[in-house]
Parts: structure tokens; sequence; C-alpha cells
């Protein structure tokens, strides 16, 4: 094998592990800032109200820097706001705000089933031309579909 041939795979070798060395870094830091907010007052506010969503029929959960909104689908319409601000908090900054989406999966078990809920980032322009991204827990159309389809069966028609 040539000098030239070798060094370039020495360098491809070296440019892999240092990817992989990047990779694992942010993943650890992800887990830690996930451990922070867990341990959070903000998180202890929330985690009451996240642990009564688990018993209802939540159609998406939107986080974004100054709140966080919940949709139900039963009973249709109905929208859970709780704001930040008003509770005391400070709006959330970009990597804090992806780590509490990460933690309302880790709590909501539900939210990790891809065929039951989707995960999304969305972005929005502001009026002073930042952009701000938050994130979107949403219900997939076939699982809300079997979900509304199992409730109907379950009722029965009155006989007389």
């Amino acid at each position: 094998m040539s000098t030239p041939v070798l060094v370039l795979i020495l360098l491809l070798v070296a440019v892999c592990g240092l990817i992989l060395f990047l990779i694992i870094r942010h993943h650890r830091q992800q887990q830690y800032l996930v451990q922070r907010v867990r341990a959070s007052d903000l998180y202890g506010h929330l985690y009451p109200l996240l642990l009564r969503c688990n018993r209802r029929c939540v159609e998406s959960i939107a986080l974004k820097a100054d709140s966080l909104c919940i949709r139900l689908y039963k009973p249709a319409g109905r929208t859970l706001l709780y704001t930040f601000e008003k509770h005391g908090f400070d709006p959330l900054k970009d990597e804090y705000l992806y780590a509490l989406a990460q933690a309302v999966a880790v709590d909501l078990p539900l939210l990790r089933d891809s065929t039951r809920y989707t995960f999304h980032t969305r972005t929005e322009l502001r009026s002073n031309g930042q952009k701000a991204n938050w994130y979107e827990y949403m219900i997939t159309t076939d699982y809300k579909d079997s979900m509304i389809r199992a409730e109907y069966l379950e009722k029965k028609p009155h006989r007389a």
C-alpha cells in the first residue's frame, strides 16, 4: 500500500472518530439538560398538568418559549394553556425548550410511540424578524380515528 493511500485512510478514520465523539457528546449534553429540566421548578408546576393529560384525549401538545398549549379532541376544541410568565417563569431559551419537549415525552410514554404521536419542530417568524423554534407532539390520524371509533363502539343503543 502506498503512503498517500495510507495517510488518506488514517485521515478518514480520524474524521469518523471525531464525528462519533461529537455525536456522543451532544447526546450526553441533551440527557443532562433533560435531567435539569425535570428537576426544575417549572417542571414541578407542569408535572401535575401532564399527568392529568395522560388520562385525557390529547390531540396535540405545543411547547413554545412562553407557554405550553394542550389541545384535546374530546371534548372537541378544549385547550389548556399554561403561560410561563403568568406563573412567574421567564421565557425559555431554545436548547432548554427542546429539553423540556424531551422531558415531556419521558413522563408521557404515549408520546414516544411514533404510531400514535409525531414530534415536529416548528419555526415562526416574529414581528422583529427573528425566528423562534417551538415543538409539537401531534396525534396521528390513524390513532385518533381508532380512539374515536372505539369510543363509538363502546356506546350501545338503549333498547326499550
